[in-house]
């Protein structure tokens, strides 16, 4: 079989089964075997006719003319089995050399697995003749320091994959993407296909410091964390049982978003540069540019442009933007805070003598309100009572109009009451009830000393 690359998502998992590794190996051994018996067939016959020139061979019967060729055969299948054996030991020191194996990966089992593979044998023999495995888990291959995993990673199968839940793997052919194999335990890995990234698909929290200046020109450090993924985490498919969703499109695009970096190519090493930086470089480039949009007072001041930096509006629209940006490359933000914000000294000590006298303000304004309430409350009180006090004396003189009264009582009271009402700030004093309960209490007196 001619392995191709798969275009189509949904064939990526099967395109490489154990059929087709077994025919694979078929194949290989079929091939060496053969090229080995005709070599051998080709040297013993030159050589047969060669020894055929001399009297000693050419006087033999057929039959140990016969006898001879196959003595030959098998002496040159000797002699090929001992310059194999010496070629493979050849071959098995070169690879050690060329890759510098550590010294507990043998050489030769890599290349028995590389040239020959397992053949397919029927139950029970087939227990003796299983292909390699390798376990991928937690984001990296169990057993690293094995020759499965060292193959699979630089030459290539044929080796089963099993793929644990919350992992996957992308696949090369020499520098050319392969296809990307998700959790499984039937997977293959091909010939020539070799596992460039072990990709953990598991929530991962990153966490910083990111510099930002105001519109005024303050320089603010926040201490950011992040949580992010790769894939949908709203993409389930109940019928995997996976607990981390697994979307090899996604996969794809966040492992292609990989760089080096090489800060200083004389001191320093370079580094790789992960789907995690590339969601991290976006929080770098988002949130500065939200704080350069706005004055100092508009982050921390409450009701000013809606732009207050703690507020659960503002770390939405960031948590939006961030997660637009960041699913352009499969990868999807899930939570955002912000753990810590530092100001500069002499800003910081500015801001904490502002919101002082602010709060000495406001708790002036608090206190005064509140002797004013109390004052109000204790008139309306009084008046209440004064009110009280009246209606029942009015209703007293209503219940006595014949005369109960001395003359000079009601003509004292009368004349208190006119100039009462008389007097402008007495009125202004009284509440509309009392007014008026003291402008009817006047008419009963005017009728009751006439």
């Amino acid at each position: 079989m001619k392995f191709t690359y798969p275009e189509n998502m949904e064939d990526w998992q099967t395109a490489y089964t154990r059929d087709d590794a077994y025919a694979d190996s078929d194949k290989h051994a079929q091939r060496s075997g053969l090229a080995l018996f005709v070599g051998v067939l080709i040297i013993s016959g030159y050589l047969f006719i060669y020894f055929s020139k001399f009297d000693l061979i050419s006087a033999l019967s057929p039959f140990l003319k016969i006898v001879f060729f196959i003595v030959l055969v098998v002496i040159i299948f000797a002699l090929l089995a001992v310059v194999q054996s010496a070629a493979f030991r050849f071959a098995a020191a070169f690879l050690n050399d060329f890759y510098l194996l550590p010294e507990s990966m043998d050489a030769t089992k890599i290349l028995n697995n590389r040239l020959y593979g397992k053949l397919k044998l029927p139950p029970p023999l087939n227990m003796f003749f299983r292909f390699e495995y390798i376990i991928a888990k937690e984001g990296e291959l169990a057993k690293a320091d094995q020759w499965p995993a060292w193959s699979a990673r630089h030459l290539g199968g044929p080796i089963l994959l099993i793929v644990f839940d919350g992992c996957a793997l992308y696949l090369e052919r020499g520098n050319r993407f392969s296809r990307v194999i998700g959790p499984s335990d039937k997977a293959f890995l091909e010939w020539y296909e070799t596992i460039k990234y072990v990709v953990d698909l598991r929530p991962k929290i990153k966490e910083g410091e990111v510099d930002a200046w105001t519109k005024d020109g303050i320089n603010i450090k926040f201490k950011i964390q992040i949580e992010c993924r790769i894939g949908d985490p709203k993409k389930t498919d109940s019928a995997s049982n996976l607990v981390y969703p697994y979307d090899p499109a996604a996969v794809k695009q966040a492992i292609e978003r990989h760089a080096v970096r090489w800060p200083d190519r004389l001191k320093e090493e370079p580094i790789e540069f992960t789907w995690v930086d590339a969601a991290w470089g976006q929080v770098t480039g988002i949130v500065p540019g939200y704080i350069g949009n706005r004055m100092l007072d508009d982050l921390f001041m409450e009701n000013r442009k809606s732009g207050q930096i703690l507020s659960p509006k503002a770390v939405q629209t960031l948590f939006a933007q961030l997660n637009q940006s960041t699913q352009k490359f499969g990868v999807y933000v899930t939570d955002f805070q912000m753990l810590e914000i530092k100001l500069p000294k002499e800003v910081d000590e500015a801001l904490k003598e502002l919101w002082k006298a602010e709060k000495q303000g406001i708790a002036t304004i608090i206190n005064g309100e509140a002797k004013a309430f109390g004052i109000r409350t204790r008139e309306k009180v009084k008046a209440d009572a004064q009110y009280d006090i009246i209606l029942a004396i009015a209703e007293g003189l209503e219940k006595n109009r014949n005369g109960q009264f001395s003359e000079p009582l009601l003509l004292s009271l009368s004349r208190v009451l006119d100039e009462s009402l008389q007097e402008p700030l007495t009125r202004a004093y009284l509440a509309s009830e009392t007014l008026d309960t003291l402008e009817q209490l006047q008419k009963m007196l005017d009728r009751s000393t006439q």
